[in-house]
């Protein structure tokens, strides 16, 4: 979950992500086999874009609650709740994903959206999960794989150096090479909490350039962070390499290129309290 008194570092780039690509992330929101009237948890809700998304999806009979551990989070919340129309009710609630305040059974359907990567502990969260579940209800988990999430045409002769830091960079700061990319392991730890894994789907977004400014802004802070989280495992050349493959003043930059694409991948993981 979140720290209460602040949005992290990242929340920028969160943000720009759902602006570039709120229409395929609505369709997954769509694909979530939920009945009309029924009672959602989205937990960590963060910025609110699902929880807009699925009390759309509830309209007018169905309820959402939107449960976060972060003070700012919930703000920002309520305020992207707040500009939307044709919302089924919203109820935000402080809460810590290892220790649910609702009774058992309480919902028909627990969202939960690239979360994974900053829980501790995923199966005791979904085992709560599991436990704020009606039985026969679904948990819908929205999750990434680091290194497929974001594909962008890099130059050939730094891709592949870029990837290996990648993997140096994420075994460093999580202990483990995988730690980045949640989604390998999602279904593992949806057995060990006592779900049936019930469905796989993955989402892609394509753009192709010139990019959309909304795209463009993702596309700028990713790259950013991308090269902060690398920089210390490329040698000095490559580093170069990166650093004006990302330039937004630099014509054969990826934010310049006529030939820059990019694709972005989600996948929507479905399981069942029985």
């Amino acid at each position: 979950m979140n720290t209460p008194d602040s949005l992290p570092d990242y929340a920028d780039t969160l943000r720009a992500f759902t602006r570039a690509f709120g229409r395929e992330l609505r369709r997954v929101v769509r694909a979530v086999p939920v009945a009309a009237g029924s009672r959602v948890l989205d937990v960590p809700c963060g910025d609110g874009f699902y929880t807009a998304a699925l009390a759309r999806r509830m309209y007018p009979f169905g309820t959402v609650t939107a449960a976060d551990l972060s003070d700012a989070y919930l703000d920002a919340a309520r305020a992207t709740v707040a500009t939307r129309a044709d919302l089924a009710a919203v109820k935000f609630v402080k809460a810590d994903a290892y220790h649910l305040p609702f009774d058992d059974g309480a919902f028909d359907l627990v969202w939960c959206a690239r979360s994974f990567i900053s829980l501790d502990d995923p199966v005791a969260a979904l085992r709560e999960m599991r436990r704020v579940l009606r039985p026969g209800g679904t948990v819908a988990v929205l999750e990434d794989d680091e290194m497929h999430r974001v594909v962008v045409n890099w130059p050939i002769n730094l891709e592949l150096d870029l990837q290996r830091a990648v993997v140096e960079a994420t075994w460093e700061k999580y202990g483990s090479r995988s730690g980045l990319s949640p989604a390998r392991h999602l279904r593992r730890h949806l057995m060990a909490a006592g779900f049936r894994p019930r469905r796989r789907r993955t989402f892609a977004a394509d753009r192709q350039a010139p990019f959309s400014p909304a795209v463009r802004d993702f596309l700028r802070l990713h790259l950013r962070e991308t090269r902060a989280f690398v920089a210390k495992f490329l040698p000095p050349g490559r580093l170069a390499d990166l650093d004006r493959a990302i330039d937004p003043a630099a014509p054969d930059s990826l934010l310049c290129r006529l030939d820059a694409v990019l694709t972005c991948f989600t996948t929507l993981f479905l399981a069942t309290r029985d």
